[in-house]
């Protein structure tokens, strides 16, 4: 996780040198990261918006080819082709976005190391005066704040960390301070931000594909409890990023749709292809009102009963 994890140090130790708080400098980290992919979100709204849009093509090659998986490959890539359409490109920013969060997760787990620059030797050093004393120790995040390991971070010229942010301390975990409610509220509030963000999606994709959604409702209800799972888990710093790269992402999204709507979303399709999502429109809505005036012909039984 090193080369991830180092790069972003770079980024984040400057701003910390700012601001002189660990809290805010994990919030303005993580915007100004949010704000340097944007391009890539564009680029990913409108492959997605476009796949959306063929949606029933793809399903009548679906249908014509079910029989047939290599053809039907074969035809869909065609039809990605015709209409320029790369599909990992909507795959793109979920996977930088994973390598993001797995930098953040070295330096989150080691402060140490990545902020204050301490090196190996001092690093075990201080874990030595620890495990002598009698402390546990298992991940660095949660000693930093112990008072041997300010003494010895002072004792080598170096600061320690501000781990303060509002009132809470940024090293704790949810799974070992249950009754302490200050640690609660970072996590809840990034479970029901991921809550809140999965249904923003969901009405967009509606939206984009003219009432078809796009998928079903799953990661509506996986996210969530991801979110609460690895926030349970892990330190509240790694909560604060969540939360953070939640709501930005969230406000980016919508945004990005409006500047989308503005700048004309509807797909150039051929005349052969708009001629066959004109015949599938006509045969939905008569297979509609046939099922509309079975349903009144069976009310007109039953009443005259």
């Amino acid at each position: 996780m090193y080369f991830l994890s180092e790069p972003l140090s770079m980024l984040i130790r400057p701003i910390y040198q700012l601001v002189q708080n660990y809290g805010w400098t994990l919030v303005i980290v993580t915007v100004l990261i949010n704000l340097l992919t944007i391009p890539l979100t564009i680029m990913s709204q409108k492959s997605m918006s476009k796949t959306q849009q063929l949606q029933p093509l793809l399903m009548e090659l679906q249908r014509k080819y079910a029989n047939d998986k290599e053809k039907y490959n074969a035809e869909m890539q065609k039809l990605y082709t015709k209409y320029g359409i790369n599909p990992m490109a909507g795959c793109l920013p979920m996977i930088i976005r994973l390598f993001i969060i797995l930098g953040f997760v070295g330096v989150v787990y080691n402060p140490l190391q990545y902020l204050l620059r301490l090196s190996p030797d001092q690093i075990d050093g201080i874990k030595k005066i620890l495990v002598d004393a009698g402390t546990k120790v298992t991940y660095q995040v949660q000693y930093c704040s112990h008072p041997e390991t300010i003494k010895a971070i002072e004792g080598f010229g170096k600061e320690p960390i501000n781990f303060d942010f509002l009132g809470i301390d940024l090293t704790k975990m949810l799974s070992g301070n249950m009754t302490d409610w200050k640690v609660w509220i970072i996590p809840v509030l990034a479970v029901l931000a991921t809550v809140a963000s999965s249904f923003v999606s969901k009405k967009m994709m509606a939206k984009n594909s003219n009432g078809q959604a796009a998928g079903g409702n799953t990661m509506l209800y996986i996210m969530p409890v991801m979110t609460a799972y690895f926030t349970y888990i892990m330190p509240i710093g790694m909560s604060l990023y969540w939360l953070t790269s939640t709501v930005v992402n969230m406000i980016q999204q919508v945004f990005t749709n409006l500047i989308m709507k503005k700048a004309g979303k509807e797909l150039p399709l051929t005349p052969n292809d708009k001629k066959l999502l004109e015949g599938q429109k006509k045969s939905k809505n008569k297979s509609k009102e046939l099922a509309k005036n079975s349903n009144a012909d069976g009310s007109n039984k039953n009443s005259k009963k």
